[in-house]
């Protein structure tokens, strides 16, 4: 396959993990911010709703960045080295204008991190960490519009998904 054939591939599979995390996200939003004492007291309804925005979380930053991102420098026909990081491959994106931010892209690492400890024992930590992922959900599903955008600029026969 083309690079632009993987690419619409990818592309339709992050906007299924893109529309059904903003459905899971407007849900949480009655529920925002957390606070300790309503973390403690989450139903089941929630935690299932959380649970969705964690696993849509996990696979759109997944799938954007082991197959969207390193195929955006194959289309693009960057001149990166086989061996560079990833580090090194977000920076190239941000140079060419395919991400906003290298910086943006970690700070999500560390958001999705965040939520894979429970802090069982702080209601503080547990209610702070939850609220900045939910954030941080929000910033990924921005990113990825942000990142299809450039597609559609610079790659319009590939940029397009069926709907």
């Amino acid at each position: 396959m083309t690079p632009g054939q993987l690419m619409r591939i990818y592309l339709s599979e992050c906007r299924l993990h893109v529309e059904v995390l903003a459905e899971a996200l407007a849900e949480t939003r009655q529920w925002l911010p957390f606070t300790p004492d309503s973390v403690q007291h989450i139903e089941k309804v929630q935690l299932r709703i959380l649970d969705q925005v964690a696993y849509r979380f996990t696979k759109l930053q997944d799938t954007m960045g082991q197959k969207v991102l390193p195929t955006i420098l194959d289309l693009a026909q960057e001149p990166i080295a086989p061996d560079a990081t990833f580090a090194e491959k977000l920076n190239w994106l941000e140079r060419m204008g395919a991400l906003p931010s290298a910086e943006e892209w970690k700070r999500l690492r560390v958001a999705r991190n965040a939520i894979a400890h429970e802090y069982p024992d702080d209601p503080e930590l547990r209610a702070s960490a939850i609220n900045r992922f939910i954030d941080g959900a929000m910033r990924l599903n921005a990113l990825y519009e942000f990142v299809h955008k450039y597609l559609l600029e610079h790659f319009p026969s590939v940029g397009s998904t069926p709907e």
